[in-house]
């Protein structure tokens, strides 16, 4: 926290050698490969080697809300940001969207992106810092206001490090170097070969002669082997930054939701029309989709080293994944479509959230918490949990879709009875049953083997407890006849805000707990205006059943 509180001094700059060029939005560059070789130079950052490509996007993300600025590559960017930073001193370019934060800095209440010279000029900005620090040295829970204000001094915080070249570690420390190792030098400890190196890269970037910017691939190869030579045990793999930057621009799981959506609709007119071309173009689209989630998992993992079970990035990921694996071992049961469209419009919706609310799930690729690390029990229990509610999503999903035909038309349709739709979400329900109880024992066996306990009512436990006891109470009811389709469609949507509690609320509105590594903020607001909408939608069912009348009985057999 100090270091951001000197962020309202004059923030310092590099002393490169660099001319002023052309404006870096409109700069031409000759096409030799320059951009692909400084994405793939390896940086350390965030506690792992990452490729600058990576690096430059998450950078782009905190200070933008974006992976580009105006359409410049992240690279770029950045680059420009570190070596000619008089060029964005009065540039709009730091996000701040929070409404009555924007009013106590007197800045313009109608604009979101804002300069530096724009917030360090403010007089309210040093007291907020200092209450903020005070707040986070108590351990309080920040509220929105006070979240958005620490994004503020997360942003101030990171140019200062890009403008002092701190931030730039490019080089591994040399051989024997005990004290800097794991620690990466940045530009102000850089051997001074490198120094000269990086300064004509400055130089090529920058200058107002083609011919000069016509050199910077060649300056940003030489850079690069010059770093590797410092420390050729520490520099990572040609292979392993050229794997993340690909893995970067193909954006497979946005790639994903996109062709789950077109899968969706075909598949929604196939329910409607016989032709057996659309069904099978849509299950094509399906197969495609989850064959790019798929790869897109080997890659994240493969970089990471790791299962996705770190945050809620990554399990919304998974379950996504979970849901379209279990949609198609039942689509493939029953050949009733309607399983297929329900799990597609689960994983588009699930993709387009992940890929859209970086502000509240985080998507970089971190190291997992000392905690996590080395520990079978603990990836296990989470992918097996998550599962759970991958099963459960596709039987709320089912649910919402009887309900839906019900407050919309007040009786079933021929082409979906409700007794029909119950028994699908009665198998997705019963998977998840299984998955989620498993999911709870190895947590626990998990537990036992980090905090020396099987159970201890964490928030955690309690509410995944919670969210099995509601489900097995719904099967009851179910089994005994105490529902019927409807009551269990319904039963279905309702049950799943269960989940929504273990899975979002104990770790994004609770955030108390032995699983603080997974403890987030962002989103309440979207999440109990859901939450308050599917309640209200299953009453407006209700009374539409009650007062359309539901049509007739189906006479279609459960199986």
């Amino acid at each position: 926290m100090k270091a951001i509180l000197l962020v309202l001094a004059l923030l310092p700059q590099l002393t490169l050698a660099a001319a002023v060029g052309p404006d870096v939005f409109s700069r031409t560059f000759p096409e030799n490969g320059w951009r692909t070789k400084l994405e793939t130079l390896a940086v350390q950052s965030g506690g792992r080697v990452k490729p600058f490509d990576t690096f430059a996007r998450e950078g782009a993300q905190l200070l933008t809300g974006k992976s580009n600025y105006r359409g410049l590559p992240a690279v770029d960017f950045i680059l420009s940001i570190a070596v000619e930073p008089q060029r964005w001193q009065n540039e709009k370019f730091l996000q701040l969207n929070h409404l009555a934060l924007k009013r106590d800095l007197g800045l313009v209440e109608q604009e979101n992106l804002f300069s530096p010279d724009e917030l360090m000029k403010s007089p309210r900005l040093m007291p907020l810092f200092q209450e903020l620090d005070a707040k986070q040295k108590a351990s309080e829970k920040l509220d929105p206001y006070y979240q958005a204000l620490a994004r503020v001094g997360s942003q101030m915080q990171f140019l200062q490090e890009v403008l002092a070249g701190r931030a730039l570690r490019f080089v591994p420390p040399a051989p024997g170097a005990a004290d800097k190792a794991g620690s990466w030098l940045g530009f102000p400890e850089f051997p001074q070969g490198a120094q000269v190196r990086f300064a004509l890269i400055a130089a090529g970037f920058t200058s107002p002669e083609a011919d000069t910017r016509a050199k910077l691939g060649e300056y940003v190869e030489k850079f690069g082997a010059l770093a590797r030579e410092n420390n050729p045990s520490l520099y990572p793999s040609a292979r392993s930054m050229a794997l993340e930057t690909h893995f970067n621009s193909l954006h497979p799981f946005r790639l994903a939701w996109i062709i789950a959506l077109v899968a969706a609709i075909a598949m929604a007119f196939s329910i409607y029309n016989a032709a057996r071309g659309l069904y099978v173009g849509a299950m094509v689209l399906y197969g495609a989709s989850f064959l790019i989630q798929a790869y897109g998992f080997f890659l994240r993992c493969w970089i990471a080293g790791r299962p996705p079970v770190s945050n809620m990035y990554e399990s919304v990921l998974w379950v996504s994944f979970g849901c379209m694996f279990f949609g198609l071992v039942l689509e493939l049961i029953y050949r009733k479509r309607v399983i297929a469209l329900g799990s597609l419009i689960f994983a588009t919706l699930a993709l387009i959230i992940a890929d859209n609310v970086t502000g509240v799930l985080d998507d970089g690729i971190h190291p997992l918490e000392p905690v996590l690390r080395s520990n079978y029990w603990l990836t296990i229990h989470v992918l097996t949990i998550t599962l759970g509610y991958a099963a459960f999503s596709l039987s709320m999903v089912i649910g919402n879709l009887g309900l839906g035909q019900i407050a919309l038309a007040g009786r079933e349709s021929k082409q979906l009875p409700l007794r029909q739709l119950s028994f699908y979400a009665y198998r997705a329900v019963q998977v998840g049953v299984i998955l989620l109880a498993a999911g709870t024992i190895l947590g626990g066996v998990w537990a036992d083997y980090s905090w020396g306990r099987f159970w201890g009512w964490d928030p955690k436990e309690t509410w995944a407890l919670i969210a099995l006891l509601g489900y097995l109470a719904l099967l009851h009811a179910r089994f005994s006849g105490m529902v019927g389709p409807f009551g269990f469609l319904a039963g279905c949507v309702s049950a799943f805000l269960g989940v929504l509690m273990a899975w979002y609320g104990v770790n994004f509105v609770l955030g108390v707990g032995l699983h603080s590594y997974g403890f987030s903020s962002g989103g309440i607001t979207y999440v109990a205006t859901y939450c308050s909408a599917q309640l209200a939608f299953i009453l407006w069912a209700a009374w539409s059943r009650k007062h359309g009348g539901a049509g007739p009985p189906s006479t279609l057999a459960e199986t």
